[in-house]
């Protein structure tokens, strides 16, 4: 870590989240959440080839997280799923391909809700949260959401690891932008993670040392 990563969580800790922002119909924190530090980590466009190791880096670390997972790579996947959930992380949808569904058809949209969602039951998930690809939502969405009984579950943190930084970067990035009941966005798919795990098995151990337990999003 840099020599300013200390002051820069200090001023970052100071900024308050509001849950609302975050979450659609979030669930109000407990006495015990507001004397404790949850963080929650999120995984999208996964399974992947480097899903396996990023499971066995947050097992190592006692993390518990969210998956949102698209339908297409779940289908050759429920093994892998299923250890998600066998480790207590959450398997949600990230739609079926990963497509603007501000974009298109209702037929369309219903397609991507319904055969994605029939993937994450298929593995064994009962979970009813969404993450719309690349955050994009509008009125037909929602609506289309409600109809498929889905909850829409975005994120106030993103170290853009997507852009694949180098490790040490994006490793103090997750650190210095770490607030209690933050909801992260990381990838564990859509291309090589390689610096997201090497960046995990660095920042994890700090994070936890600085009192952050790490949690599935609060009603997935």
């Amino acid at each position: 870590m840099t020599k300013t990563t200390s002051w820069r969580r200090v001023a970052t800790g100071l900024i308050p989240l509001l849950c609302a922002v975050v979450l659609a119909g979030c669930v109000a924190p407990t006495q015990a959440d507001s004397e404790a530090k949850p963080l929650y980590l999120t995984f999208d466009d996964g399974p992947s080839n480097d899903t396996d190791e990023i499971l066995t880096v947050l097992n190592d670390n006692d993390v518990r997280a969210t998956f949102f997972a698209l339908g297409e790579n779940l289908a050759g996947n429920h093994e892998l799923a299923q250890r998600m959930l066998a480790e207590g992380h959450v398997v949600a949808t990230h739609t079926w391909n990963h497509r603007n569904l501000t974009k298109l058809s209702p037929a369309e949209l219903d397609s991507q809700l319904r055969r994605s969602v029939d993937e994450v039951r298929a593995v064994g998930s009962d979970s009813d949260c969404i993450r719309p690809p690349y955050g994009a939502t509008n009125d037909a969405v929602q609506d289309a959401l409600a109809e498929h009984d889905l909850r829409s579950v975005l994120w106030n943190v993103d170290p853009k690891d997507w852009k694949r930084p180098d490790a040490e970067a994006l490793a103090d990035r997750l650190v210095e932008a770490a607030s209690p009941r933050a909801v992260v966005l990381l990838h564990d798919g859509g291309g090589n993670r390689e610096k997201t795990i090497q960046a995990l098995r660095t920042a994890l151990p700090e994070l936890r040392a600085e009192g952050y337990e790490f949690r599935p999003v609060p009603g997935c």
